[in-house]
């Protein structure tokens, strides 16, 4: 239904982005979203754009802007403080038909390849090797336990959203982190909530000698929390 014609990598420019905001629009794109543009313009003020990957779509003599359009309004508003040294690669379809428009609308950005919690999470837990063979689920659980403690009933200031997996960072986290990975087993499903994460997290934190040793933690005896 649809058939690339044309592939290239371009610098990223003012002039650019301007003359893709302002082309006709595919009647497959999506309704604009002022959060989805809030969080780009969050990128760009804090310097961590990427490169762009637009496309557009022709059929017969008419040509449609296929994605992008949350991207190139955002940069059109960014004034002075426009990306500097950005690429943007651009890709041109050509299509049958409105069918064919619609199919390839849904190649871009597919759910199944969206970026999740876990797989953010994943990607922080694995910056530390001591962390690595620790199953992602729990590890991702320990993190968001010991940040729901701290800002819940240590009232301190923590990270939220994908920013929470930051706390792997945390070195005083990981045996906690590690703890976790042990208490956690299919036998254990009753544990895998965030606030009973972070009552064990506060009975770590406060006594960590008292905290049962893996074999304990396995067959659920010794929980203080």
């Amino acid at each position: 239904m649809f058939r690339l014609v044309n592939g290239e990598t371009r610098p990223l420019t003012p002039e650019l982005a301007e003359r893709f905001k302002a082309m006709s629009p595919s009647p497959t794109e999506r309704a604009f979203d002022p959060a989805r543009a809030k969080m780009l313009r969050e990128k760009a003020e804090a310097g961590q754009l990427i490169s762009f990957s637009w496309a557009t779509a022709k059929i017969g003599d008419k040509e449609y802007r296929v994605n992008g359009q949350h991207s190139s309004a955002v940069l059109t508003e960014l004034n002075g403080q426009f990306p500097q040294g950005l690429k943007v690669h651009m890709d041109t379809y050509e299509v049958d038909n409105p069918d064919g428009l619609a199919h390839l609308f849904r190649q871009f950005d597919n759910r199944k390849s969206g970026r999740t919690p876990t797989d953010v999470s994943g990607a922080y837990q694995g910056l530390y090797p001591e962390l690595r063979d620790i199953p992602r689920g729990a590890a991702k659980l320990a993190v968001e336990g010991a940040a729901w403690y701290e800002k819940k009933v240590e009232g301190l200031p923590a990270p939220s959203g994908d920013d929470v997996y930051t706390l792997f960072g945390k070195r005083s986290l990981h045996k906690f982190i590690k703890w976790i990975g042990e208490v956690f087993s299919v036998k254990t499903p009753e544990l895998r909530r965030q606030t009973i994460v972070a009552a064990m997290y506060g009975t770590f934190d406060k006594n960590e000698a008292e905290a049962p040793d893996s074999s304990s933690a396995r067959s659920g005896r010794g929980l203080a929390c």
